[in-house]
């Protein structure tokens, strides 16, 4: 499950960076209005790419059932909070326009290092969830913080 892990990671960093196709999402995402005033047709971009996100997820989830070998419809119930946690983490804004496949990597990393920690010395289900949510809530107040610092420097 790594290796394919880390198939999927690095086939996304050289699209995202080393492709029109990547640069072009970078784009939209910090500036869609800009994107299609130049000329581009975002709707395609934006299909294409959720068409590639649907087709991770589909990868995701037979890796998921060979782990578990089993399936349910209802197997990644709860997951959604861990996902956003390790892209936030990882270092993509909210805001659009910044992130990575290496940090988002990183972030998952974290933030499976942190639920096994948090389970080794006995935290409940619902303690992991908060201290997970802190986590994410210290990161966006990072985010914000390193835009505003971003924008003063700008201004200057």
């Amino acid at each position: 499950m790594f290796i394919v892990a880390l198939i999927v990671v690095g086939l996304g960093w050289v699209v995202l960076t080393r492709t029109v196709f990547g640069r072009m999402l970078y784009a939209i995402g910090n500036n869609e209005e800009a994107v299609r005033l130049a000329g581009h047709n975002t709707l395609v971009y934006k299909t294409a790419a959720f068409g590639i996100c649907g087709f991770a997820v589909g990868i995701a989830a037979v890796m998921y059932m060979a782990r578990l070998t089993s399936a349910s419809p209802i197997m990644g119930n709860g997951y959604e909070l861990n996902a956003i946690a390790a892209v936030i983490i990882g270092g993509t804004s909210l805001n659009g326009g910044r992130g990575s496949m290496i940090g988002t990597l990183l972030g998952a990393a974290v933030i499976g290092v942190l639920g096994n920690g948090l389970i080794l010395i006995g935290a409940s289900d619902f303690v992991r969830q908060i201290i997970t949510g802190a986590v994410i809530i210290l990161a966006v107040i990072l985010d914000a913080v390193q835009n505003r610092i971003a924008q003063r420097r700008g201004a200057r």
